[in-house]
């Protein structure tokens, strides 16, 4: 799945964090990333050596969807 559509499965929360709203894979740094829906991601954490939060925050800026 090419970056900007593995972004597209995520929402931001009021709080800074990430939440997944479809399952979503991605070739990342350290292999393959797979995300199951519910997953949050937090500013700081690494998630299989990958900073998911810093990383979508980075791809998406203020064009993410803000989470309901």
């Amino acid at each position: 799945m090419p970056e900007t559509e593995f972004a597209q499965h995520f929402c931001q929360n009021a709080d800074g964090s990430w939440t997944c709203m479809s399952p979503a894979t991605l070739n990342g740094p350290n292999g393959r990333v797979q995300v199951t829906v519910g997953s949050r991601f937090y500013p700081g954490t690494t998630f299989m050596g990958f900073d998911v939060a810093r990383w979508l925050e980075q791809q998406l800026g203020a064009r993410a969807q803000r989470c309901g």
